[in-house]
């Protein structure tokens, strides 16, 4: 008995290989890319929307600051109180009277 030592995969069979395994990595490189909630671009668009809510956070803290500085200002600065209790709802102190003056309009030709 004479045993037949194999050669190897034919030009052919190493021609269909090749193709398979080139096929094979276009469809790993295109689920990469593109499959849903796990790609590339999945992961591009969160770390744009995280940059966003990253923005949005800082001024809303900056906001929440200057809120904070108003509310401390309107609890110790009578004055403030005083100046925006005017300016917002038009009160006056006692035996003090409003002249409102009305300004002339011009009339166009």
């Amino acid at each position: 008995m004479t045993r037949q030592q194999k050669k190897g995969l034919s030009r052919q069979e190493r021609k269909r290989l090749r193709r398979i395994i080139f096929l094979a990595a276009i469809v790993v490189v295109l689920m990469l890319l593109f499959f849903p909630g796990h790609s590339l671009m999945s992961y591009y668009h969160m770390r744009k929307q995280v940059s966003a809510l990253t923005l949005q956070n800082r001024q809303l803290e900056d906001r929440n600051r200057d809120l904070a500085a108003e509310i401390k200002r309107l609890r110790t600065d009578d004055a403030y109180l005083e100046e925006l209790a005017r300016k917002k709802y038009g009160l006056l102190k006692d035996n003090e009277t409003v002249y409102e003056f009305k300004s002339r309009k011009k009339k166009g030709k």
